[in-house]
């Protein structure tokens, strides 16, 4: 009896073995039917030409490849207050089905912790895919004026850009204000990191507090060679060895009492995912794992990487299941540890804000550059060379009188261009 129960127990485990096995490539061959001839849409929670859109756009070049059904990945960007609104939207709004993802300011889920009014959403409830590096962060200042270390940068007037309320750029600033007295002001509302950049060119801010190195490395490398920003403080949990090696301080090494500690350390928990890639809650399991699977799949990618390499770009993946452990842990955070870091990321009291005025101008010149089938055109003219982003609907263009879409737009047509920023508002071309 007990060899025929042993037997028929057997033969159940392996009938049970082998309807696992076929339900895997059905679950494969489900998503593929899902993706195939899809349009995925990938948000940047900034304005062009930044670092968050410049890993958005690798990352969509080489990820359609890992998903089952090869889908097309598009990117949009969705500018405005630090990418609250786009997170609230991912949140609340957009599609549950998979076709949405996203990149967001790393500290904005730490926001309804912070009390943040506007944050709309419960960031452990987010589908995490995943992250293309960890992070370190800096405070830096324009080479023209006085703030050269960070000594200066506690003692004098330090005018600093930022994009909005949840922000990294925000947000440190009033806790370093907080922690160590310093004498920072922000101009804040500016569409994104490029656009401070720019601001810092003009002489508008001294520069920026919150910047990633990864991103300074890829996007203004040439100020650094040129000696152009002075890298005041890295900011982080742990020191990056290449900006130790160039003399830069780590922020923890000024913290003295232990609520000072616990601040710095609740704060900059976000750098783990420097580069967070989200979808939103509540997408199919078979979907939201495919999706995982393939930002991985694409980090370890080789064509990716020569990509990634060309542009600069550090890389050091962090899985989504992690982030996803991560931001639970966060949440966790005993109360009186988050009162006294939402304190300081929220008392303004300690830090003159301003709005910034981004100007309207012209540039009157040649298209030198067009990328992107004209999402990105670049004219020089007066001794000035402009990149802006174009839209296809905010942005009027006008060809010989005509009205035209950017297709329309070529290398070497002379044209008026009024801008606001990174934004192209019309274009006058002949």
């Amino acid at each position: 009896m007990m060899k025929k129960s042993f037997w028929m127990l057997s033969i159940s485990a392996a009938a049970l073995m082998l309807t696992a096995v076929a339900t895997q490539p059905a679950v494969a061959n489900g998503v593929a039917d899902f993706y195939k001839k899809k349009r995925l849409t990938l948000y940047v929670g900034y304005s062009a030409g930044g670092g968050y859109d410049r890993y958005s756009r690798a990352l969509a070049r080489h990820m359609g490849r890992h998903i089952p059904g090869k889908p097309r990945i598009i990117v949009k960007n969705r500018p405005g207050a630090g990418s609250m609104i786009l997170t609230n939207e991912l949140y609340n709004s957009l599609p549950k089905d998979g076709t949405v993802f996203a990149t967001i300011g790393r500290g904005v889920p730490h926001e309804p912790l912070l009390g943040t009014k506007e944050a709309k959403f419960d960031a452990t409830k987010f589908t995490w895919l995943g992250s293309m590096n960890n992070e370190v962060s800096l405070c830096v200042s324009w080479h023209k004026t006085d703030i050269k270390t960070f000594d200066d940068m506690l003692k004098k007037t330090y005018v600093v850009g930022g994009v909005g309320p949840g922000s990294d750029t925000d947000n440190f600033p009033k806790v370093i204000n907080y922690v160590f007295g310093s004498k920072m002001k922000l101009i804040t509302g500016y569409p994104g990191g490029n656009d401070i950049n720019f601001a810092t060119e003009r002489g508008e801010v001294d520069g920026r507090c919150a910047w990633s190195w990864s991103s300074v490395k890829s996007t203004r490398a040439k100020w650094i060679k040129e000696n152009k920003i002075n890298l005041l403080v890295q900011m982080s949990t742990q020191p990056h060895p290449e900006l130790t090696r160039r003399g830069v301080p780590f922020i923890m090494d000024y913290a003295k009492t232990d609520d000072q500690k616990a601040i710095l350390a609740f704060i900059y928990s976000r750098q783990a995912w420097g580069r967070p890639y989200l979808a939103p809650p509540g997408i199919p399991k078979d979907r939201a794992e495919a999706l995982q699977a393939a930002f991985m799949a694409t980090m370890n990618d080789p064509k990716f990487q020569e990509d990634a390499k060309k542009q600069k770009l550090d890389v050091a993946p962090v899985p989504g299941p992690k982030i996803a452990s991560l931001v639970k842990e966060l949440y966790e955070t005993p109360q009186n540890i988050i009162k006294l870091a939402s304190l300081a990321a929220t008392d303004n009291s300690q830090m003159d804000i301003s709005k910034a005025v981004i100007p309207v101008e012209t540039l009157e010149g040649a298209i030198t550059k067009i990328k992107r089938g004209g999402r990105k055109v670049t004219i020089e003219g007066s001794g000035k060379k402009w990149a802006v982003s174009v839209s296809g609907k905010r942005t009027k263009i006008m060809v010989n009188g005509a009205k035209a879409k950017r297709k329309a737009l070529k290398i070497g047509m002379n044209c008026k261009l009024t801008y606001q920023g990174t934004q192209a508002k019309a274009f006058d071309c002949k």
